[in-house]
């Protein structure tokens, strides 16, 4: 039965609502207690990305919506708050609401016995006659959301189909350099990922500035005309790829935190910082960061709480809301 985790060709209504439950890992991320840092990607049906980056998740309470109906009329939530324990793909789905608006809104449905539903990430709402597909590195997941382990390093992506009866899209992953010599064609490869997470070479992808359109190894080539390009590959009856940025060789013209993002919880979180240049939203709790890895300036937010960051005395690093703030060599 097609949801976040299973899936049938052909399913009526009813059947087909007791079913629909449910990067690069740029920086090294770990939290207190029990949470775990992996890459998050969720995609709208129009493949714009709603969220993309490394989101720590641990347990979290959730409010069920009424409205989160789309399993059919009357499956409504009962609006009171349930608990997602352990670490799982509902649970970072609902932690990276925390810092970031485009999915702070979940419609939850507890309506049945055997599991949570999801109607809603963000403004995308999944109608009658589709549902929000889930895939945990590159294959999808056979298991409700909430009941869908997340482990470290692992990569999740959310996609809303539309329409049951559609096939599965493919995934496309993009690869490509982090830096590179401005007015200078460099590589960049893309790979197509199927539903049971077989990977073959995406030929005919559409990369972002690209010369072409890749070859049959999936592969194009790109120049970079100004100081960073956000790159990403899309192809008819695919699901688009997740974004790269590559900023020019001389890190000083890179501007701070245009790598990824790391988001952190509601929690005491401990966030290390990777090589890259990152945005990092620690959120509320009493969170340390240390940012003194790689050349390359980050943009810290630690959000409200006791926080404390330790980064580099030569540091162009910004941040803000960070009460104790270390230099360090």
């Amino acid at each position: 039965m097609p949801t976040p985790t299973f899936r049938v060709r052909s399913a009526a209504p009813v059947l087909l609502c007791a079913c629909l439950l449910a990067m690069t890992f740029a920086s090294l991320a770990e939290a207190r207690p029990n949470s775990i840092a992996a890459d998050l990607r969720v995609v709208d049906p129009d493949h714009r990305a709603l969220a993309e980056g490394t989101q720590l998740t641990g347990p979290v309470k959730i409010r069920t919506s009424r409205q989160a109906d789309c399993f059919g009329p009357g499956t409504g939530g009962s609006g009171g708050k349930v608990s997602v324990p352990g670490s799982s793909a509902l649970g970072q789905l609902a932690n990276a609401g925390v810092g970031d608006d485009d999915v702070s809104r979940l419609g939850i449905t507890d309506f049945f016995d055997f599991g949570l539903g999801i109607c809603r990430i963000g403004s995308a709402v999944a109608p009658m006659t589709g549902y929000w597909y889930l895939k945990v590195n590159h294959a999808a997941s056979f298991s409700g959301a909430d009941q869908t382990t997340v482990r470290h390093g692992d990569e999740i992506l959310w996609y809303l189909i539309e329409d049951f009866n559609d096939p599965i899209p493919d995934e496309l992953e993009l690869r490509a350099p982090a830096t590179a010599e401005p007015g200078e064609p460099f590589g960049v490869r893309v790979t197509s990922w199927a539903d049971n997470g077989d990977r073959s070479p995406a030929a005919g992808a559409i990369v972002t500035g690209a010369d072409a359109p890749t070859d049959a190894q999936g592969r194009t080539t790109v120049t970079l005309t100004d100081r960073t390009a956000e790159l990403h590959a899309t192809r008819t009856g695919a699901i688009a790829s997740n974004v790269e940025v590559v900023c020019t060789r001389a890190l000083r013209k890179c501007p701070a935190g245009y790598a990824t993002t790391v988001g952190g919880t509601k929690r005491a979180d401990r966030i290390t910082a990777g090589k890259g240049s990152e945005r990092i939203i620690a959120g509320p709790g009493k969170d340390e960061i240390d940012a003194r890895k790689g050349r390359a300036p980050d943009r810290i937010n630690c959000g409200p709480g006791k926080d404390r960051l330790v980064i580099s005395r030569k540091s162009t690093s910004r941040h803000r809301s960070c009460e104790r703030v270390k230099l360090r060599r």
